[in-house]
């Protein structure tokens, strides 16, 4: 199936950010070439779910108050993180590849972040930056309980990535095993068990259980919070 409109305009200046870098390693005979290149295919087919996933950890250093908002663009460290695994090839397995470049967000991240908390400390006036206002119950987040809880219900990707509940939904979603949370994710994004087994290295069928479960727990934990606003 051919990927067309902003989607397709994505993976083109995702390929050429990649293969602008490839040009600049050292030529390691054909077998590094095919390795590389057999990378490349599958960081197009991953690059949105670990791009959020980059979001979400750059969210949280931001929540804790480590650094402000806006100092980090996912983007950018998304790119990072592409090349960093590129440099590591030997290491990409060809099961558990998206858990594996997790582990390399997650580093690539933190690192990051330490050397922007170390710029802003020379940086910092006396302004504290201003943190967030309002605790009210989107109506999106109302919307996405009654489709949580109906287990034959698509997920439109609207209302998970929609700005105004992405803190309240966070909070939900870190709640779950990271396992669990990138299943459920990347089964939002239309990925197929079977392509979702590929990448976290599972069996297929223990896919299907993970997003029922999640589901079932997003659902339960989302209704609680909304009582606890209302009451």
């Amino acid at each position: 199936m051919s990927v067309s409109g902003p989607m397709e305009s994505e993976r083109e200046r995702l390929l050429a950010r990649i293969q602008e870098h490839l040009h600049r390693l050292e030529e390691e005979g054909a077998e590094a070439r095919t390795r590389r290149e057999w990378l490349v295919q599958q960081f197009l087919d991953h690059y949105r779910p670990l791009r959020r996933f980059v979001r979400r950890e750059i969210g949280r250093y931001v929540a804790f108050g480590v650094i402000p908002s806006g100092v980090l663009n996912d983007e950018d460290v998304t790119d990072t993180v592409l090349v960093r695994a590129l440099q590591h090839w030997r290491e990409a397995p060809e099961r558990g590849l998206f858990r594996w470049l997790r582990r390399t967000a997650r580093r690539t991240v933190r690192q990051l972040v330490e050397q922007e908390r170390r710029r802003i400390e020379h940086e910092r006036s006396l302004e504290e930056p201003v943190g967030y206002q309002g605790d009210e119950w989107p109506d999106q987040v109302v919307r996405l309980i009654d489709i949580l809880a109906d287990p034959k219900a698509e997920i439109p990707e609207e209302v998970v990535l929609a700005e105004e509940t992405q803190r309240i939904l966070d909070e939900a979603l870190d709640r779950l095993p990271e396992t669990w949370r990138e299943v459920f994710l990347l089964k939002v994004d239309g990925w197929t068990n079977e392509q979702i087994a590929v990448a976290e290295g599972l069996p297929a069928d223990q896919v299907g259980r993970i997003v029922e479960a999640s589901r079932a727990f997003l659902a339960d934990l989302l209704r609680e919070r909304r009582q606890e606003l209302e009451a």
